[in-house]
This record gives structure tokens, sequence and C-alpha cells, in this order.
């Protein structure tokens, strides 16, 4: 995610990275809702998130007041949000802000037939792979900077 964001940043531009508190401790379980009411309180313009980062910014949005101007959702595992039938978290964050979801065709933790199904209408981008990796920075920039609802200035 560093590469990524440093790759999307412009001059003047604030970048700030959450590290969330469970990366240290319950990986398996971590407390989600607890990691979004923090990353809500940071009241960024744009949210970069990949894998459970996803989760994390949804909620904000959905459900403590998040609001940027612009997401960008990379890899969201969807298995996991079907599992803890919250598979309507998606869809409601894309409603309080525009979203970008980024995710490849056999994506293990979800597939991108899947994660369109979750929130139709919304701008679904493929990547290349099928490993949950989004390690090609450059592919990601162009899909990124390629989508309409990404801020200009």
């Amino acid at each position: 995610m560093r590469a990524l964001v440093a790759a999307l940043a412009r001059p003047g531009d604030e970048a700030r990275v959450l590290d969330y508190a469970f990366w240290a401790g319950d990986f398996v379980n971590p407390d989600l809702d607890g990691e979004a009411r923090l990353a809500a309180g940071w009241r960024p313009d744009v949210v970069v998130a990949k894998s459970i980062g996803c989760l994390v910014a949804a909620a904000a949005c959905a459900d403590h007041g998040l609001a940027p101007r612009a997401c960008v959702l990379i890899g969201a595992p969807v298995n996991r949000l079907l599992a803890e039938a919250r598979g309507d978290l998606l869809a409601r964050h894309a409603a309080r802000a525009p979203t970008l979801f980024i995710q490849q065709a056999e994506d293990p933790t979800g597939s991108l037939a899947e994660l369109a199904r979750l929130v139709p209408g919304q701008a679904v981008r493929e990547a290349s792979g099928a490993d949950h990796l989004y390690a090609d920075i450059p592919e990601l920039v162009g899909l990124i900077e390629a989508w309409p609802g990404w801020p200009s200035d």
C-alpha cells in the first residue's frame, strides 16, 4: 500500500497510512468497528484501502460518518463479508462516497463477479492476477487515474 500511495501522491499532498492496531495482535478476529471509528476521525480527502482495510474504510463511511471525496477499495474480502452476513456493507459505503472497486477476477478472498453483485451500478475494475497481492503498482495507478471519480486537483 505504501508504494501505491507514494505513486498516487502529487506535489503538496499529505499522504498518511493508517497502521491498524490488530496487526500487532489478533489478525484473525480484529476489532474492525474500533478501527473504523479511528479511521473516521482522520477525515481524509481520499481513501485508498486494500484487503481488510476495505472493510475498515467501508464501515468508517457507512457507520461512522467518514465522507471522503473519493475512495478506492482494492481486493475487498467478499467471502468474509458474506460469511458474516454483512454483504450490504460495501453498497452502504458506496452510497456515501464515490468509490472505485478493484478486484482480481479470481481473487481467493472473493471474485470480481461476486463483488460486482454486491455493488450493482458501482465502478468495478479488474486487476490482473489471482493471488490477492495486487503488486502491479503501475496497473493500479492506471486503473485509479482513469476512473472519472478520482480527484484531479
